[in-house]
């Protein structure tokens, strides 16, 4: 079964954060040994995204500043709404574009949730 290890290790690698879901995902299915016809695109899906909100969460935690996970966060969001993802990537990292995507995040987000965020010097 992944870990978190394994997940930010696969990041740091290059490995995108959609890849490490759908080989998260792939490895619970295969744990609880469904069939094929018994697997559906809500099988795992709430654990998988309890599971990359933790990744999210830990990577902007533990690797802030770092450029391949700022990578791997700015595609990420553009996938999914998790807060966790959007907070990992604008409270950690300044990059171009930045202001456009937190622009978009305090539309999505309460403003008491988006408070942090700094404004970006691009």
């Amino acid at each position: 079964m992944m870990h978190m290890k394994r997940a930010v290790e696969d990041v740091l690698l290059g490995a995108s954060l959609r890849q490490v879901a759908i080989a998260y995902r792939e490895q619970l299915i295969e744990q609880f040994e469904f069939r094929p016809e018994e697997v559906t695109s809500s099988t795992f899906a709430s654990e998988t995204e309890s599971f990359m909100k933790n990744v999210a969460r830990h990577l902007g935690d533990k690797h802030r500043g770092d450029g391949r996970v700022q990578h791997a966060l700015q595609v990420w969001v553009m996938e999914c709404d998790h807060y966790e993802a959007w907070d990992a990537l604008l409270a950690g990292f300044d990059f171009p574009g930045k202001s456009v995507l937190l622009r978009r995040g305090r539309v999505r987000f309460p403003g008491s949730m988006t408070a942090h965020w700094a404004e970006s010097r691009d």
